[in-house]
């Protein structure tokens, strides 16, 4: 994992970043709800793009980038920030997943300095075991709270996992 990284995303990074999610636009669909067609188009993907750099500008977002060597091999974010708290999300592409990529992604992640931020959460489905086992190897613990909402006919479980940043 020593030619891993986790880097600031950037507005040069919109080339790259724009062929990942486009490789990887199926596989992420399998999991989760579509960003719809318009987020694959070049002008809306720009857009979308812009407004995460001006979030994290203004510090109301964090997004990264996951490299290997000079593939961008996943993504992982902190968002939704409100008081002291942020939720954490994260993606790996259908080449890169049960490789690690995500775990040392994410320890890098929570060496990071978030000011204000004492706790992180993340949410998986019941069925994202892969998922879970990730936030458990990174320092999360699962906590008592379920959420379910309706996708695609079916009911999705929610598992809420937390860390608190005692730095």
């Amino acid at each position: 994992m020593d030619r891993l990284s986790v880097k600031v995303l950037r507005r040069e990074d919109e080339a790259a970043l724009y062929a990942f999610e486009c490789a990887n636009r199926a596989y992420f669909e399998r999991y989760v709800p579509s960003r719809g067609d318009a987020y694959y188009e070049p002008e809306s993907f720009r857009q979308a793009l812009q407004r995460l750099l001006t979030e994290q500008a203004n510090g109301a977002g964090y997004y990264y980038l996951i490299w290997h060597d000079d593939t961008i091999v996943g993504r992982l974010n902190v968002h939704h920030i409100d008081d002291e708290t942020g939720e954490v999300g994260y993606r790996i592409g259908a080449d890169y997943g049960g490789l690690g990529y995500a775990t040392a992604a994410l320890q890098q992640l929570l060496t990071f300095e978030f000011p204000k931020l004492n706790r992180l959460i993340a949410e998986t489905t019941s069925d994202n075991v892969a998922s879970q086992h990730v936030l458990l190897r990174a320092g999360f613990t699962r906590e008592d709270e379920v959420r379910q909402m309706e996708w695609e006919g079916q009911v999705l479980t929610f598992y809420t996992f937390s860390y608190q940043n005692d730095r």
